[in-house]
């Protein structure tokens, strides 16, 4: 053998050597590992839905909680080894059973949906008929069930298959394709506790997708169990009196922030996400009226309601003080202008305070001037207008508190004294919401702005808290307790003589304000109200879009919900009231308005532009 032929041997020798001992290695050292890989290679995972948390009301009443929903499905991999003629009498069978003609082409190797959401009786005749219906299963996984349909929807909110766009953002967080998540309200918010963590099993499968072994089985976690801070009753009592009127009523204890109740007009069921629309239903879901707008939260111009801000701030400015009395003739001139004042025959000889009590517009038209929108703004951000509250639920707008460099900046335009005006009397480019002033009228008696919540406690499966809403001072007035009491006590004379009679309840003293806030069309109607007036327990705030009156639409919101409050949730009675007072005091001060004439209220209410 030469030499160059022996090196041939040689090499090939070495070669085979070293792959022999490569494949050893392979085998011994890595077979494991390749073996797992074969198997995941081979495997499917079968998923498990994870039923979702309840939700009660702050009575311990379930408003929320999961229903099996039963389908039928096809395995294919069952299915297409049967001969034609059986796979004929199988699915005629089943479309026997289901009532329904059944045409679909068993080609997939994934289990195939037949019909989602059947009757319980369906799924146990399909069940019992299994050797007659091989390659055919029933299946049940939780689904969502609002137990009241469309009540406080906009609180609840409704869930749905996570989308692309909000997938791109929570996969880090455990999400998947085809995850239902919560799309509005405490269900969204609150996703994360609600959800659950879904289980399944893996499976080895054959070529043709045929279940050979389980691998690997994980039971899912239910989805931690929420307690709202919501009375159902209470909501059931402010969503009737609302009715079918376009507006929001919020209803939240006066100390703490707890919303009692929180309704808005138009409105939807949320269970429709479950069952399926209709397409008359979901041509009025995306109809004009715009059911998913949670008014509660949405921002309008908020017309007199505000005229306690501009009192406060003219009170603590100097710039008017309790007892200084304006003449109102039905009008304010300004510039060779006139604003009229909501009543056109004029109040008369009135005083700051009284014009808070019948709403004089020209009383409010000077303050505003004399103020300016700078020193305005200032005591409208201290109420905590201009900022959201914190509420714990999606939708909430900021609103617009104006000023002197918002005007510039946005419009381009300098302030005027036209502009001053009608800010005085909460109208021009100021926006609040609802929330927002039920949050500013009870901070009137305690000189605190409190943070408002909805979720009251959260608890695992193991009965553990997980989660506890508390009472939070977001900051202090930083008003003279003073200007608190006087304005407070002229508040009370809107309801016991003023322009908020609708509202006065035998039983529980209150006070609040009226509002009439022009818009495009019907002015929007508002009123704000807390009770008892000495040591307040809730406060209401009632909106009707539209609603043209405040005194009228919004009070008789307010008092359905006082009278029922007073009869079921008032902690205790309260004796007569003394007749009607001809004072308001200030201090030990007592400012008499006996003197002052008293209107006739009109039929129609005109707040001024200019």
């Amino acid at each position: 053998m030469n030499k160059n032929l022996q090196v041939l041997v040689i090499s090939f020798i070495v070669i085979f050597v070293l792959l022999f001992l490569r494949l050893l290695h392979l085998q011994i050292a890595d077979g494991a590992k390749f073996n797992r890989l074969a198997l995941e290679n081979a495997a499917k995972t079968v998923p498990e839905s994870a039923p979702r948390g309840i939700i009660y009301d702050r009575q311990g009443k379930v408003l929320v909680e999961n229903r099996p929903v039963f389908s039928v499905r096809i395995l294919p991999y069952v299915l297409n080894k049967k001969s034609p003629a059986e796979q004929k009498r199988i699915l005629d069978l089943l479309a026997t059973l289901l009532g329904e003609k059944i045409e679909l082409k068993v080609s997939a190797v994934e289990p195939i949906l037949v019909k989602d959401d059947i009757v319980f009786d369906i799924a146990i005749k399909v069940e019992e008929r299994g050797q007659e219906l091989e390659g055919v299963i029933a299946t049940s996984q939780p689904v969502r069930l609002f137990k009241y349909g469309n009540l406080a929807a906009h609180v609840l909110g409704y869930v749905g298959e996570i989308e692309a766009n909000e997938l791109s953002q929570l996969k880090d967080q455990g999400y998947r394709q085809g995850d239902i998540v919560g799309k509005d309200g405490v269900e969204k918010i609150y996703d994360q506790f609600l959800r659950g963590t879904n289980g399944g099993k893996r499976v080895e499968v054959d070529v043709y997708g045929t279940p050979l072994r389980i691998l690997e089985s994980i039971e899912p976690t239910p989805g931690a169990d929420m307690q709202l801070t919501l009375d159902t009753q209470l909501q059931q009592v402010a969503e009737s009196a609302l009715g079918q009127q376009e507006g929001a009523v919020v209803v939240m204890q006066a100390k703490t922030g707890e919303i009692l109740a929180l309704a808005s007009y138009p409105n939807y069921d949320p269970n429709l996400f479950i069952s399926g629309f209709k397409h008359a239903q979901w041509a009025q879901m995306n109809g004009s009226r715009h059911p998913f707008i949670n008014r509660a939260l949405a921002i309008y111009p908020p017309g007199s309601i505000f005229k306690v801000v501009t009192l406060a701030a003219a009170l603590e400015e100097g710039v008017a003080s309790i007892d200084e009395v304006l003449d109102c003739h039905g009008y304010y001139k300004l510039h060779n202008r006139l604003a009229k004042c909501w009543l056109a025959s004029g109040h008369g000889p009135i005083s700051v305070l009284e014009g808070l009590v019948w709403s004089c517009d020209v009383v409010y038209y000077e303050l505003g001037r004399r103020l300016g929108p700078d020193k305005l703004a200032k005591y409208a951000r201290k109420f905590g207008l201009g900022s959201k509250t914190g509420l714990d639920l999606p939708q909430e707008k900021k609103g617009t508190v104006p000023d002197t460099a918002w005007k510039k900046s946005y419009l381009g335009q300098n302030w005027y004294d036209g502009d001053s005006i009608n800010y005085g009397i909460g109208q021009g480019f100021i926006q609040v919401t609802p929330l927002q002033m039920a949050c500013l009228y009870a901070s009137l008696s305690s000189g605190k702005l409190v943070r408002p919540y909805i979720v009251k406690e959260i608890r695992d499966q193991n009965n553990q808290l997980i989660y506890q809403g508390t009472t939070e001072v977001v900051s202090e007035l930083g008003i003279a307790p003073k200007t608190l009491l006087v304005i407070r006590q002229a508040l009370r004379e809107v309801i016991r003589r003023g322009t908020g009679v609708a509202a006065n309840i035998p039983g529980i003293p209150v006070a609040g304000k009226t509002g009439t806030a022009e818009n495009p069309g019907l002015a929007h109607a508002w009123f704000i109200c807390y009770a008892p007036f000495d040591n307040p327990e809730i406060v209401i705030a009632s909106f009707v879009a539209h609603g043209e009156h405040g005194d009228r639409a919004s009070a008789y919101i307010a008092r359905d919900i006082l009278r029922w409050y007073e009869k079921e949730r008032l902690a205790q009675p309260y004796p007569p009231e003394e007749p009607e007072a001809q004072y308001i005091l200030h201090g030990s001060r007592k400012v008499p308005y006996g003197n002052f004439r008293r209107p006739v209220l009109p039929t129609t209410d005109n707040p001024a532009h200019l």
